[in-house]
Order: structure tokens, then C-alpha cells, then sequence
């Protein structure tokens, strides 16, 4: 099971890139189609409603459009047990916060595969890959 960040989410429902839109778009329509392969935490999903309204990238009424197709991807919401934990994960990896309360909830669902562009691209966290689907090969 793979957790999308919510960068993922931002770049499927926004026009700013779009190469990146058009990879984020097939990991997000990937995940609705398997029902399982793609999940965020609802915590994901408050950070995509601040990111595009901040960024004035979507109106209220897309946004509740989102939500209909985003939701579906939701498995948790954030405990306390998890932002205890994403102290300690965040201190372990010297990641922001908010990067370390995304990973405690990929973690607590079961996931194997993190899909981010914020963590280093191929580095475990808890036991879970970071995927960079927007990196270029290795002649960037």
C-alpha cells in the first residue's frame, strides 16, 4: 500500500506544473481504481484544502468537488498516539514536523511506499520507502 503526500494531491488538482499534474493525476486515478493502493490520512487532506485556498488554486466549491474523489483515499485520522510518535520520528530523521505526522500515519495504515516529493527520494522511514514520482533520472 502506498501513502500519497499531499503534494500529490495538490499537483493532480492544480494547473501549475503541468508535467508534474499529469503524474500526479495517474497516481491519484491509479489509487481510486484499486481501492487500496493509494491512501492519505485526513490529515492530508486539511493540508490540500490550506494549500490551494492559500494559494488561491481552487474556490470553496471546487474544493468540496475534491473532496467527493479524495475522500475515498482517506484510512485514518491522526491520533495522539501518532503525533507522539511523529516527535520521535521527526527527531530520528531529521524531517519538518508535519513530514514526520504524514509518515506516523503511513505507518500506523500498513504502508510499504511513501509517494512524496518533500522526503529524500529512496530513504526508509519507519520501514517505508520515500518515492519521488517527479524525479528525473540520474542525469538531472
Amino acid at each position: 500500500m502506498r501513502f500519497l503526500d499531499t503534494n500529490i494531491l495538490v499537483y493532480a488538482a492544480s494547473r501549475q506544473d503541468l508535467g508534474k499534474r499529469d503524474i500526479a493525476l495517474g497516481i491519484v486515478r491509479h489509487a481510486l481504481e484499486t481501492n487500496n493502493d493509494g491512501v492519505i490520512s485526513l490529515q492530508v487532506l486539511q493540508e490540500f484544502t490550506n494549500v490551494m485556498l492559500k494559494r488561491s488554486l481552487a474556490t470553496d466549491e471546487q474544493i468540496e468537488g475534491y473532496y467527493t474523489y479524495f475522500y475515498k483515499l482517506v484510512r485514518t485520522e491522526v491520533t495522539s498516539d501518532m503525533l507522539r510518535d511523529a516527535i520521535h520520528i521527526r527527531r530520528e530523521y531529521g524531517i519538518q514536523y508535519y513530514d514526520a505526522v504524514m509518515v506516523a500515519a503511513a505507518k500506523k495504515i500498513g504502508c510499504h511506499e511513501i509517494v512524496t516529493e518533500d522526503l529524500n527520494d529512496g530513504q526508509v522511514y519507519c520501514g517505508m520507502v520515500a518515492v519521488n514520482p517527479f524525479k528525473v533520472g540520474d542525469g538531472e
